[in-house]
């Protein structure tokens, strides 16, 4: 019994990682100049702590991807992205 809870947990663990791994963004220069992009076209004066915050998001990306670190850059892009869809 034991051993059948452990393996469906191994099992739902191992599958539930690549979902989230498709949800994060890729570490690109392609990535971050339309995250950049997005942040810039933030026009409204409303949403303009939302756009720094996005760009600040931006430039930490920018700065993980030159010091190799992907998975910290795909955070900060996450993080610009929902920084520019805040309402």
């Amino acid at each position: 019994m034991l051993k059948t809870i452990l393996a469906a947990t191994v099992l739902v663990s191992g599958l539930s990682a690549p979902a989230f791994a498709q949800g994060m963004m890729a570490c690109d220069e392609a990535s971050i100049m339309k995250t950049e992009e997005m942040a810039k076209g933030m026009t409204d004066p409303m949403k303009k702590d939302a756009m720094m915050m996005a760009m600040k998001e931006v430039d930490s990306a920018k700065m993980a991807m030159k010091d190799g670190k992907t998975d910290d850059c795909a955070k900060h892009l996450d993080n610009a992205m929902k920084a520019t869809e805040a309402k």
